[in-house]
């Protein structure tokens, strides 16, 4: 879309429209320049002796809606949506609603954020997330011409005090594993290969027969189940294919599967009821430290960074998209830490056998 400014000085508006070109022609830039944003917003002109009123008013409502319609639907999950119109209804029309959308300032943003904060209902890492939400809509309403400038650029998020992962050391998660392969044999399958492969919660869900390479010994992560719409995406979070090698552990426990139909789950149907009601009551059987079951994804990205594997193989096997969250992965066991500082030793003992000799050269 483009103004052009004609010889006869009138100027000249030109569009598209379901692929054809079209042009329409004003003797005032300023009506030109209004008909064009008019366009911008899908309003057209109901003067039909050519004069353009301003383009009505956007509520941030009237805006969060055509955002779910013609964005959420197009870049996000199903189950994403869902979680993305829930903090739309409970907490940003609340707020802005009826506000028109081009007349929110970042000091709105800043008054919801420090009204949450206030109110101690929900964690400093939820309040990011609903603000986060809003400065992608905002982001978007610049796009597509609503605004000009996004309000919530530049604020900054609540700052999250850096917290450690919990997972089991290798004794824990090899106790734990014995005593579920004695008296749980379903819930023994489920978190040894949880535990060995670093699977997500979903994506073992939605892990079905077709997935086993047996011959060339590898998972193929492609599918995730959404526990918010109970369906079976045909994607992973991430939206790729990757690879997860069978250890022999995995690869002995999921070839005892292998007769079942391609199209099948490979793990148990009782998938829900084992990790929600018999995980944490083994855990205390089993006298282990208590985790969460997306804790056992940390558990072996911890345990393969304490064997040496790099970060960046760490990675493909993860899935993550960016090599920062693997980072955070990468940090140790308190345990495996324990003797790291006598190497300091030796040099003090050397440092003291030179002061030792020369005392006894100058005696």
């Amino acid at each position: 879309m483009s103004i052009h400014k004609k010889r006869s000085g009138s100027y000249q508006v030109r569009w598209r429209e379901h692929g054809r070109l079209k042009s329409k022609n004003f003797s005032r830039k300023i009506d030109a320049e209004r008909f064009e944003a008019s366009i911008k917003l899908d309003v057209f002109p109901a003067n039909p002796f050519g004069q353009v009123e301003s383009p009505p008013t956007m509520t941030f409502q009237g805006f969060s809606e055509i955002w779910l319609r013609d964005y959420g639907l197009v870049h996000k999950t199903e189950g994403a949506l869902i979680h993305d119109r829930q903090i739309i209804r409970d907490y940003l029309i609340p707020s802005w609603g009826n506000i028109r959308i081009d007349a929110i300032a970042r000091r709105d943003i800043a008054k919801l954020q420090g009204k949450l904060i206030a109110e101690k209902r929900l964690k400093e890492k939820t309040i990011n997330i609903i603000v986060g939400l809003a400065h992608k809509m905002f982001k978007v309403a610049a796009q597509w011409d609503y605004i000009k400038v996004n309000p919530a650029e530049g604020l900054p998020p609540i700052r999250l005090p850096e917290q450690d992962y919990r997972f089991w050391t290798f004794d824990e998660r090899d106790r734990f594993l014995s005593w579920a392969k004695a008296h749980d044999p379903e819930l023994y399958l489920i978190i040894a290969v949880a535990v060995n492969t670093g699977l997500r919660r979903g994506e073992m869900e939605g892990l079905l027969r077709d997935c086993l390479d047996f011959e060339r010994r590898m998972i193929v992560v492609r599918r995730s189940y959404c526990s918010k719409t109970r369906k079976l995406n045909e994607h992973t979070k991430g939206k790729k294919i990757r690879r997860v090698p069978m250890n022999d552990l995995v690869y002995q426990q999921l070839r005892a599967r292998s007769a079942i139909p391609m199209n099948h789950q490979v793990l148990p149907y009782a998938y829900h009821h084992l990790v929600e009601r018999c995980f944490k009551p083994a855990q205390e059987r089993a006298k282990v430290s208590s985790i969460c079951f997306h804790d056992l994804r940390h558990t072996f990205a911890s345990h393969m960074a304490m064997a040496g594997v790099s970060a960046f193989d760490i990675q493909k096997v993860m899935g993550h998209s960016d090599i920062k969250t693997t980072m955070r992965y990468m940090h140790l066991s308190p345990d495996h830490l324990i003797g790291l500082t006598d190497v300091l030793n030796k040099k003090i003992s050397s440092i003291e056998k030179e002061e030792i000799k020369c005392i006894n050269q100058a005696n």
